[in-house]
């Protein structure tokens, strides 16, 4: 887990048996330990969906969070709204332990920080994802956006096993579900993914051809 990565190795099994492990079955409302103010919130297993909502009052699904992800309540910050999407175990650290944690294990500091900011750099990515006009375009981001982070190299390309519904989708891009299944056939149908159920391919000559464009776009910006 990054959080404690760079500890020395004898100390580790000792803190994994010493953390508190607050389990969240899929699909149950948050339990009350998950939600308290000033504390830091390390996933041990499973998935969740991060939300936020938008002036409307429409949700949009801001970020996915898997083993080793984290979220905070520390300070003044609220309450984050999230949902488990599978079974999950999620270990409760409140500010006194971490501050404990951090001036035993200085490295844990710089951990917490790279983990933050990297929070940071993807919502902004996320903002500029879900500023583009076409639903299209917007599900074509998130998804070369996610496959980064949870994609599994295959023969055939980079494979999405996220199991999201429609509806899931929808809330990911800002869109309508029915948008969100328009796309996904435009997509399909212009090889830019592979559909097998709720699996998701992005073929390797899309990979190459959107990096290559990456590459263009910094050279000119340079």
């Amino acid at each position: 887990m990054d959080l404690f990565a760079g500890l020395p190795e004898r100390d580790l099994a000792l803190l994994d048996s010493r953390l508190p492990i607050v389990r969240w079955p899929r699909g149950a409302t948050m339990p009350e330990p998950l939600a308290r103010p000033d504390h830091l919130y390390v996933v041990r297993e499973g998935r969740l969906a991060m939300f936020e909502s938008t002036a409307p009052g429409h949700e949009i699904m801001i970020a996915l969070l898997d083993g080793g992800a984290i979220y905070s309540t520390l300070g003044a910050a609220p309450p984050a709204t999230v949902a488990a999407l599978e079974d999950t175990a999620i270990s409760p650290l409140s500010a006194r332990a971490v501050e404990g944690l951090i001036a035993r294990y200085p490295r844990m500091g710089r951990n917490l920080a790279e983990l933050l900011s990297d929070r940071v750099a993807m919502l902004r990515e996320t903002v500029a994802l879900v500023s583009e006009m076409r639903v299209e375009d917007r599900l074509r981001a998130r998804l070369h956006q996610l496959s980064e982070r949870f994609g599994v190299a295959t023969r055939d390309g980079i494979e999405l096993r996220l199991d999201l519904t429609h509806a899931q989708w929808a809330s990911l891009v800002g869109a309508s579900r029915e948008a969100v299944t328009t796309a996904f056939s435009k997509l399909r149908g212009n090889g830019s993914i592979e559909m097998d159920g709720r699996s998701i391919t992005i073929p390797w000559d899309v990979v190459r051809a959107r990096e290559e464009a990456m590459r263009d776009e910094t050279q000119d910006a340079a």
